[in-house]
């Protein structure tokens, strides 16, 4: 939870959109509120395809955490940045790709939208979801509400899917994980790109989240590939379009024109720069 999320008598401020409600108003989700479907639509009006995208990065995260599942044998896995996912939006969540590999799995999520966490509470999205900031991750793993969910003496997964790009600093969040993650474990990371995509939709879509919670930052594909200095890139397929993103085979999903999401799954290797390849 952010204090520009909540008024100065601690009430939830929906007269600002949020990035979490914002990417349900893509989905066609029902829990967004005016400001989130201002920002939507500024978006859309800038790239007609970003709900297409938008899907298209939800079928990834899940797809690439259930292949790391089913890869690397990980049977835990933390969601940061989880969002919402209403009811009638018919795809899976990361948590249901994941189960569908290993029924045993512990799948923690994590946002700092109050929203996010109250429609966890009110039952109406998937599993258990905690109060966790990325840019803090004291407040993820140190949550105290999580117990023993996660064991991070063992390899873990963690999914990033769409969050990075809200984030000033995402290099420092990765060496952050790395420090904190054991040997073996696995980032699924996807980011909005300047790379192949028009400099005038890029700053009309960066404008849209202007009066947002947090803002959104356009990077070119170099920059987003060196946030995994340091892991082993899981390549093929590399970093590519959210929507070819698949293994053993190249997944056959659709392409945005205007707008790009890209993304990567990479293993953080041992104290020796080795870790686990494919």
């Amino acid at each position: 939870m952010t204090d520009q999320e909540l008024t100065p008598g601690g009430a939830l401020d929906f007269s600002q959109a949020s990035p979490a409600r914002t990417y349900n108003a893509l989905l066609k989700g029902r829990t967004a509120y005016a400001a989130d479907r201002e920002a939507a639509d500024k978006v859309l009006a800038m790239a007609p395809d970003a709900q297409l995208v938008a899907r298209e990065n939800f079928r990834f995260a899940g797809r690439a955490a259930a292949w790391a599942v089913a890869e690397f044998g990980i049977g835990q896995a933390a969601d940061i940045g989880v969002g919402v996912l209403d009811a009638d939006i018919e795809l899976p969540s990361v948590e249901d790709c994941v189960r569908q590999v290993d029924p045993e799995a512990r799948v923690v999520a994590f946002d700092n939208d109050p929203v996010v966490l109250a429609h966890a509470r009110s039952g109406r999205s998937y599993g258990r979801v905690l109060h966790g900031d990325v840019t803090d991750l004291d407040t993820v793993f140190g949550n105290p509400e999580l117990g023993d969910a996660l064991d991070l003496s063992a390899p873990l997964l963690v999914v990033l899917a769409a969050v990075l790009h809200f984030v000033a600093e995402p290099a420092a969040v990765m060496a952050e994980l790395g420090r904190r993650l054991a040997p073996g474990s696995v980032v699924v990371l996807s980011h909005a790109t300047t790379t192949d995509t028009e400099t005038r939709r890029v700053a009309g879509m960066t404008k849209a989240y202007d009066n947002a919670s947090s803002h959104i930052r356009f990077r070119p594909e170099e920059e987003i590939v060196g946030l995994v200095d340091g892991w082993d890139l899981v390549d093929p397929p590399g970093l590519c379009d959210v929507a070819e993103w698949g293994l053993p085979e190249p997944h056959d999903g659709q392409v945005g024109e205007h707008v790009r999401v890209v993304g990567l799954v990479a293993v953080r290797p041992d104290h020796h720069g080795q870790g686990r390849k494919r």
